[in-house]
């Protein structure tokens, strides 16, 4: 009994891991970077929390549910590469994205937790803030 209990168990994981894997295409460094970046960013963000003394929750849970969906679009976009042919064109243009919003984001984190920022980069964060204020507002 324990064994066929296992072999079911093992059966699942196997089935969920390979079409977790048919998703999102063949692995490539740049999922890898994508993955180290947002678990930077995690990380980056909770020490945030602690030293701005603002942790909530709901800010944690809204990131997850963020890291999720960015998940789903690449997901979308390697179904797209299938379905159109191209070579890892729709997947590739969105985790460069992403890597790109992530590095951003851990940025803006370590800024926030004190940590001394080239002030090219203080300028353009300052920058993306005022726009984003001024989109917010109209």
């Amino acid at each position: 009994m324990e064994v066929f209990i296992i072999e079911k168990i093992i059966l699942i994981c196997s089935f969920l891991l390979s079409s977790i894997s048919f998703l999102i295409g063949t692995w490539h460094i740049s999922l890898t970077v994508l993955a180290v970046f947002m678990a930077i960013d995690i990380i980056t963000g909770i020490f945030k929390g602690i030293v701005t003394k603002k942790m909530d929750s709901k800010v944690g849970y809204r990131g997850f549910i963020r890291k999720a969906g960015i998940m789903l679009v690449i997901i979308i976009a390697n179904l797209l590469d299938l379905l159109t042919g191209a070579e890892f064109l729709f997947r590739s243009m969105a985790v460069l994205f992403y890597i790109g919003l992530e590095s951003l984001s851990i940025i803006e984190n370590l800024g926030h937790i004190g940590v001394p920022l080239p002030q090219q980069i203080k300028k353009y964060l300052k920058q993306l803030s005022e726009e984003g204020k001024d989109k917010n507002n109209e």
